[in-house]
């Protein structure tokens, strides 16, 4: 009969596509995960992996077994989490956030956070969203705060909050907001400034701009909002960032915002589904709950 060490050995080896990498998520040598491996397919009647695969694929039958693998792991996971209410988490989380909640709510969320979890370590990275999302994939973090949900299997994902796309410019440039466009724009020579090229922002404003026929108006980029704000500051373009990030500038009156539709930006939490889902819940929740009364706030 087989038990949950050799089970958890072939799911990691599923999930990661190697024996040694799954040693390694493991803290196990090689030679131990192979043989937890052998007794788990003596115990079955037959081989669960196709050794000749790279990545290693799990055979029909083993297919099949982690479906099974993965449920058994899970019910064990929520057990021990029901007997260990009472203990906070204890370990390293390893977080990704992009720069819009970096620059708004974050703060308040870390400082809750260690209220909550008191002997969690939090390993921060700031990013753009392609770059988190690449990151979650290989497992380098354990969670994203992105635009968007990344979309990939065996990655959940939950929204967090949502805030408006504005223009915002040194006043000192002379743009009126009672008369502002962006034909007006064109007409100046005056860059717009927004996040990388790679971002679904850049791509909608280029869309937008194609569709009023305003391809004249030069489209910057850049993957640092605070160099936008900064160009923006200086008086070098127009910059197309949520407002919320610049609120003490739009107040000290360094900036102003000038009208303009523009695409609301959605941010969500995601994260594997083999990550302990009391401690995921409790993090997640604390996000959308912070994250949402900020957007409220600042409406």
């Amino acid at each position: 009969m087989f038990d949950f060490k050799e089970i958890e050995a072939f799911v990691w080896i599923v999930r990661l596509g190697s024996f040694r990498l799954a040693a390694q998520h493991l803290h196990l040598t090689q030679p131990s995960i192979s043989d937890r491996i052998a007794r788990l397919e003596d115990s079955v009647g037959g081989p669960l992996l196709d050794r000749a695969q790279r990545p290693i694929q799990p055979t029909p039958k083993g297919r099949q077994f982690y479906r099974h693998a993965q449920h058994m792991l899970e019910t064990r996971q929520e057990a021990m989490a029901m007997l260990e209410a009472n203990n906070p988490f204890q370990g390293v989380l390893r977080l990704g956030v992009v720069e819009t909640i970096a620059h708004s709510w974050l703060p308040a969320f870390i400082a809750e956070l260690a209220n909550r979890f008191p002997d969690m370590t939090l390993q921060l990275e700031v990013d753009g969203t392609p770059g988190l999302a690449n990151r979650l994939l290989n497992r380098q973090i354990d969670m994203a705060f992105t635009l968007g949900p990344v979309d990939a299997q065996d990655i959940l994902s939950r929204p967090l909050c949502h805030y408006p796309t504005g223009l915002i410019v040194n006043p000192r440039l002379a743009f009126d907001p009672a008369t502002f466009s962006l034909a007006a724009l064109e007409r100046s020579g005056t860059p717009l400034i927004t996040f990388a090229s790679d971002s679904r922002p850049y791509r909608e404003l280029q869309s937008l701009l194609h569709q009023q026929r305003l391809e004249r108006i030069k489209l910057h980029c850049s993957g640092s909002v605070w160099t936008i704000v900064r160009l923006a500051l200086d008086g070098i373009g127009v910059g197309a960032i949520p407002p919320r990030i610049v609120e003490a500038e739009i107040e000290r009156g360094e900036l102003i915002t000038l009208p303009c539709d523009l695409p609301r930006l959605d941010f969500a939490a995601s994260w594997p589904q083999h990550i302990d889902k009391a401690l995921a819940d409790g993090v997640i929740d604390l996000a959308i709950e912070l994250g949402q009364r900020d957007q409220r706030e600042h409406a």
